[in-house]
């Protein structure tokens, strides 16, 4: 194995290591078996680390370099392994253990369909990998975009980089959030990379792997462990999920978003509500305002669902005199969120916007409304034909449809109803662009298949249950369920 391959490896534990020890911190997630922690771990410890030395550089004037990065990933998983120990001794000195969701006991052939299918999944993600350690970078945004970003931020060795703030340089998009180019610097800094070393490139095959370990514990909550093993193996096989502008073999931002946006999902809508669950999830959708310009609407979409939760919630128990405790939860979802938003807001005001897709500036309602309708005879055959498209897809989403069809009375949970529209809201944005946009064939082309990744999560979860209702129909039994849904 080359010093390149050693580097890519070492740059997703450089990222997984800070996840897992935040991880230990919110009992939400330490509670999770190994592998269903390790998707939100991973993608949390991309927001520690980048998301530290975005703080620190902005706002303490911290270099990008190795003591910096060393301590935004060291300190959170000296706090894990902290609390691991803590937890241990307060076990063995005879406290109450913690609650364990465990699976009914399985059949032998179902044990033979998860062995098969997670060896299939394995097998599928075993490519991007070796793509990506052995092949150099060939899509259009991570080497106009994203690439150059983290250049200019290694380079100068802060986030205020001056190419970013001096007007008379030409960048495209100067002004994007810059989370995944920080963990791109991160990498390369602490494996002493070259300027043209692509070291980084596992790490969003790393990115890959968590957003389906998502998709599987989402969906294993809310429809059961076969729906949700086969809901994922349908889900890792697009092409454009793997070897797409956008997968795990690019370096756009698009995967992490799909992941963050998705992550936090679970945690607000299907998972057992309280305070170190919307905490965590906080941190993923302060993930997702600082991934991309989309990941702001989003995080806003997933706070006024989990906020329906809420009032769901209350009403049922009739809690008004009690409500503060939820509005607490709903605080510590939305803290993270805001603080992110704000530092992004502090980045941007030094960097003059240029050669940037302004769709919406000086935009009333009703000129977007009145687009949005009058482009509608030409809006909706481009994206069925982006959604359709066989080399992207493999009919994908054909089966999606085609399930919720038959399972459509999964549709009558509200947990399913609200998951649907979190599936919705990537392609509402991408609509409203499109309504305003003077290249609409173009665009379309470009960003509708990344609109369906980034709501790729909730969309998987919901055909996961409409699927479950399905093998239900088929069969005339219940298949036991390893967790509870908890959508209320």
């Amino acid at each position: 194995m080359n010093s390149g391959a050693l580097a890519n490896l070492g740059g997703v534990a450089l990222l997984a290591l800070p996840g897992l020890g935040l991880a230990e911190l919110f009992p939400a997630l330490s509670r999770l078996s190994f592998p269903r922690r390790i998707g939100y771990a991973y993608l949390l410890g991309v927001v520690a680390v980048g998301g530290t030395l975005f703080a620190a550089s902005h706002l303490f004037g911290a270099p990008l370099h190795r003591p910096a990065i060393v301590a935004a990933a060291g300190v959170p998983a000296a706090w894990g392994l902290a609390a691991r120990v803590v937890w241990r001794r307060r076990r063995s000195g005879g406290s109450p253990p913690r609650l364990v969701l465990t699976p009914a006991r399985p059949t032998h052939r179902w044990r033979l369909l998860a062995a098969l299918a997670v060896t299939g999944i394995g097998l599928i993600c075993l490519g991007p990998l070796i793509a990506a350690v052995s092949t150099p970078l060939t899509d259009w945004d991570g080497r106009m975009t994203w690439t150059p970003l983290a250049a200019y931020l290694h380079h100068a060795g802060t986030v205020d980089a001056p190419v970013l703030q001096d007007v008379r340089w030409w960048v495209m998009h100067p002004r994007y959030p810059p989370l995944l180019p920080l963990a791109q610097v991160a990498v390369q800094e602490t494996f002493g990379a070259g300027v043209d070393d692509q070291d980084f490139r596992a790490l969003y095959v790393g990115i890959l792997v968590a957003l389906l370990l998502i998709i599987q514990d989402g969906a294993r909550r809310a429809a059961g462990s076969v729906a949700a093993i086969l809901a994922t193996l349908c889900a890792c096989l697009p092409p454009f999920l793997l070897y797409g502008e956008g997968g795990a073999t690019s370096a756009y931002s698009d995967l992490a978003l799909a992941g963050f946006y998705g992550g936090a999902l679970v945690l607000l809508l299907l998972a057992q509500p309280g305070l170190s669950t919307w905490l965590a999830a906080g941190c993923l959708l302060a993930g997702a305002v600082l991934t991309k310009n989309e990941g702001t609407p989003l995080a806003v979409v997933a706070l006024l669902l989990a906020a329906a939760r809420l009032l769901r919630r209350l009403r049922r128990r009739d809690a008004g005199a009690r409500a503060a405790t939820p509005l607490g939860w709903l605080a510590a979802a939305a803290g993270p969120v805001l603080a992110a938003a704000a530092l992004l807001a502090s980045w941007r005001t030094a960097i003059p916007n240029r050669d940037d897709e302004d769709y919406f500036a000086g935009l009333h309602l009703g000129d977007l409304l009145r687009g949005a309708f009058t482009r509608l005879p030409v809006i909706v055959p481009e994206i069925l034909r982006w959604t359709f498209r066989w080399s992207h897809w493999l009919g994908f989403w054909v089966i999606v449809f085609a399930v919720l069809i038959v399972g459509r009375r999964a549709l009558r949970r509200p947990f399913v109803r609200r998951l649907l529209l979190a599936a919705l809201a990537p392609a509402a944005i991408g609509w409203a662009a499109y309504a305003v946009s003077a290249n609409l064939g173009d665009i379309v082309r470009e960003t509708w298949p990344r609109f369906l990744l980034q709501g790729l999560a909730p969309s998987s979860i919901v055909f996961a249950c409409a699927l479950g209702q399905m093998l239900r129909r088929l069969s005339r039994r219940t298949e036991p369920r390893s967790v509870q849904p908890y959508g209320t």
